[in-house]
């Protein structure tokens, strides 16, 4: 999560960590080119193409490249930022005025609150300035991100141009990987921010990309399948899903790591629960109580199991399993403000690395940090659910809300393998944007019975009004 903040803290000798690491520019003359050229089409494009620049070229540019103003690291991502809120106000305050007006709902309350509890603690537990700046940083880019998304997609058809967009940047991406699995060499190396050769674990090539390391490569192509399903479901651009199908698990494959393949299964298992869509209370019910019976019945706690996953070969499950173990066995040690030390605590000398997204939140940020990530996901799962039921008969609708929400479960599983501190970021946020706009409330319409005044007597002066499809019946647009 520390790459993308404002002044990039690093793990150091003695495990000390280092607020406002050293770096220099270093911007490539193409790439240069290319965030031109995107600042350029996000100021001039029709307001529903605006999403498609800034997705591009945030995930395809790798980290190391960067511009430095003084102590502050501006990763291209950022500099896209600064003009994509330009380009909002402008849109909002000269072009359409209250129309374009973002109504808040509990998603984005959810999210602004996480930014500002981890500002707090953060700052609270290693009383730094520089700790300051570092999550000045990070709520730049959560809530830049995420409000740039919120207010340009808007409604179905922005959320299948950016499923689009998400399918052309797949492409690439799994080009290079496919690349680098056979030739063990990253042609993106010459921009700086990934290794030139290919990591290699047990014998295998993992490649990774633009991203910073394999493990986020892989989750990203993992998680995009259920939206590229959305697209071919939906029809009219069945060939460019079929291409981002193809690409994302091209992507998964090629970084060789379980949780990439973790997340292809929790895709397939979501899929297979559509079935069982009206019984889901039953089965989160027969799940709690079936990881409650083993937890009773192991001699180990039931999160062992987790060390035990080795998909591909070379995982190290055993890491995750016991940094999540010393987040259980340490939570007086964390959830107040987060954790300074907790790299000292047993497991060797890996444990700095939390490659658990929870795991992170809560050491780094503290307990109240991890309690509204968790619930802003909650409430897109709330908001899915509802708008699915809304859905009644419309099968096509409610199955579209059904992938939205596989795809939020599939990021789920793959936040148990990896925390999510790269180009992942944004499309993170642009996946919460798409399920407010899809499904909050006021976005979409539930059946309800109008009564409309009647001379009819037996009616008690009152009749219902039919709109056509059911007597009786008249649809409207409710909260």
């Amino acid at each position: 999560m520390y790459l993308l903040a404002i002044v990039a803290p690093e793990v150091g000798l003695g495990h000390h960590v280092l607020f406002g690491a050293n770096g220099e520019t270093s911007v490539h003359p193409v790439v240069l080119a290319a965030t031109i050229v995107a600042i350029v089409l996000m100021l001039l494009l029709p307001r529903k193409h605006v999403v498609a620049p800034l997705l591009l070229l945030s995930i395809l540019s790798p980290l190391g490249q960067r511009v430095m103003v003084g102590p502050f690291h501006f990763q291209i991502v950022r500099i896209l930022v600064i003009f994509a809120w330009i380009r909002l106000l402008w849109q909002r305050y000269s072009s359409e005025g209250q129309s374009s007006k973002i109504r808040i709902n509990s998603v984005d309350k959810a999210v602004i609150l996480y930014t500002i509890s981890c500002v707090i603690c953060y700052t609270l537990l290693w009383q730094d300035s520089a700790a300051f700046f570092n999550q000045v940083g990070q709520t730049y880019n959560v809530l830049g991100l995420y409000f740039v998304f919120r207010f340009f997609i808007r409604d179905r058809k922005d959320i299948e141009r950016t499923i689009k967009v998400l399918a052309v940047t797949a492409l690439p991406v799994a080009a290079l990987m496919l690349n680098e699995q056979m030739t063990g060499r990253n042609v993106l190396a010459v921009f700086g921010g990934v290794p030139e050769y290919t990591a290699i674990r047990e014998g295998y090539l993992r490649a990774q990309g633009p991203f910073t390391v394999y493990l986020t490569a892989g989750a990203f192509g993992a998680t995009l399948l259920p939206l590229f399903l959305c697209l071919w479901h939906r029809g009219g651009a069945r060939l460019l899903a079929s291409l981002g199908i193809a690409a994302a698990i091209t992507i998964a494959i090629t970084s060789r790591t379980s949780t990439a393949i973790s997340a292809c299964l929790a895709t397939v298992i979501g899929l297979g629960m559509w079935f069982l869509r009206d019984k889901m209370r039953l089965v989160r019910w027969g799940i709690v109580s079936t990881l409650l019976g083993l937890h009773l019945a192991m001699k180990a706690p039931v999160w062992a199991l987790i060390a035990r996953i080795d998909i591909v070969g070379g995982s190290t499950g055993w890491h995750r399993f016991k940094i999540l173990d010393n987040f259980i066995h340490h939570f007086w040690d964390w959830w107040l403000l987060g954790s300074n030390n907790y790299w000292t605590w047993e497991g060797g000398d890996d444990m700095w690395d939390t490659a658990n997204q929870y795991v992170s939140t809560g050491e780094t940020s503290g307990l109240l940090s991890l309690i509204f990530f968790i619930a802003a996901i909650v409430y897109c799962f709330k908001y899915l659910g509802s708008a699915r039921k809304a859905a009644g008969r419309d099968s096509q609708q409610a199955w579209f809300f059904w992938l939205l929400g596989v795809a939020l479960f599939s990021n789920l599983v793959a936040f148990v393998g990896i925390s999510y501190y790269d180009q992942i970021s944004t499309y993170w946020y642009a996946l919460l944007a798409m399920i407010v706009a899809a499904a909050a409330p006021g976005r979409f319409a539930r059946t309800v019975m109008v009564i409309a005044k009647s001379p009819q007597p037996k009616l008690g002066g009152w009749e219902a009004q039919p709109d056509g499809s059911e007597p009786g019946l008249n649809k409207l647009l409710v909260e």
